[in-house]
C-alpha cells in the first residue's frame, strides 16, 4: 500500500519545523554559554573601579565620535563647515564645549571627533541621526557616545555604511532604541529600555540603572571602538614630543 502523498508532505514539514526549532535552541544555548564564559573573565565592577581611579590628564567630553578611518580629509569633507582640523588635541580638549567639531589626527587607524558641534541627542535626536548617517556614508564604521555626568543622560550608537546597526539614547526617557543589544552591552550589564518603558524602582542604597549605564559608556567605547582616554594620551604625548622638537635650537 502506497503512503498518501499528503501525509508524507505533512510529516516532512513537521520534521523540518522540529529540526529548525532544535537548531535554534542549540544556537541560543551556545549564545548563552558564550555570554557566561565572557562574564567569568570580566568583572564590570572591578573594571569600573580601575577605570574610575586611573589618573587622567583631562575631563572626558560629554559626547564624542570614533570613526574607523585614518582619512581625516574624507571626515572633514563629510562634516563640511564647522569642522576644525589641525588644532592641537590639548586645545581641542580645552575647547570641547565650543560649537565646533574638532578632528583628531589618526590614532591606530581611528579618527576621533569632539566638540559642541556634535548634536546633543537629548536636544535633537533626529539631528544626531542625520549627522552620523552622513559621516557613516562617507567613512563606513562610525561610533557615537555620550555621557552627561550631571543628568546621567547617555547614549551609544553604531552606524555602518549609513545604517544604524545599534542605537540607544536615554534622556529621561528612551529617545532611540534600534537593533538588539550587543554582546558587549550584555557583558557590561548595560540596561536599555523600550520606548515608553519606565525604569525599575530604585531600592534604598542603590543607584538607578541610568547612572550605572552612564558610568559604563567609556568602557563600552573601549570595547566597541577605541579607548578615548588612551588615544588622547597618545595624541598628547605626540604633541609634547613635537613641541619639544620645535624648541630645540637649530644646529
Amino acid at each position: 500500500m502506497n503512503p498518501d502523498p499528503l501525509v508524507v508532505a505533512l510529516l516532512a514539514t513537521l520534521f523540518l519545523v522540529l529540526g529548525l526549532i532544535v537548531a535554534a535552541f542549540i544556537v541560543y544555548r551556545s549564545y548563552l554559554r558564550r555570554i557566561r564564559r565572557a562574564n567569568r573573565g570580566f568583572d564590570p565592577l572591578a573594571a569600573m573601579t580601575t577605570a574610575r581611579f586611573q589618573p587622567v590628564p583631562f575631563q572626558p567630553p560629554s559626547r564624542w565620535v570614533a570613526i574607523r578611518s585614518g582619512n581625516t580629509a574624507i571626515v572633514a569633507e563629510a562634516l563640511g563647515r564647522g569642522a576644525v582640523r589641525g588644532t592641537p588635541w590639548s586645545e581641542a580638549l580645552a575647547r570641547s564645549r565650543e560649537r565646533s567639531v574638532f578632528i583628531s589626527p589618526p590614532v591606530d587607524g581611528w579618527t576621533l571627533l569632539m566638540g559642541g558641534g556634535i548634536p546633543d541627542p537629548s536636544q535633537d535626536v533626529d539631528r544626531l541621526y542625520h549627522f552620523l548617517r552622513r559621516l557613516s556614508e562617507a567613512a563606513g564604521e562610525v561610533y557615537f557616545f555620550s555621557a552627561d555626568r550631571v543628568l546621567s543622560f547617555h547614549s551609544w550608537v553604531r552606524m555602518d555604511d549609513g545604517k544604524a546597526t545599534r542605537a540607544y539614547v536615554w534622556a529621561g526617557e528612551t529617545l532611540w532604541n534600534e537593533g538588539r543589544p550587543s554582546l558587549e552591552e550584555l557583558e557590561l550589564g548595560l540596561k536599555s529600555l523600550a520606548y515608553g518603558e519606565d525604569p525599575e524602582p530604585v531600592r534604598y542604597g542603590e543607584a538607578p540603572a541610568e547612572f550605572h549605564n552612564m558610568e559604563r559608556v567609556l568602557l563600552l567605547a573601549r570595547r566597541w571602538s577605541i579607548d578615548l582616554i588612551a588615544a588622547s594620551e597618545i595624541l598628547l604625548q605626540q604633541e609634547a614630543v613635537e613641541s619639544g622638537g620645535d624648541d630645540e635650537p637649530a644646529e
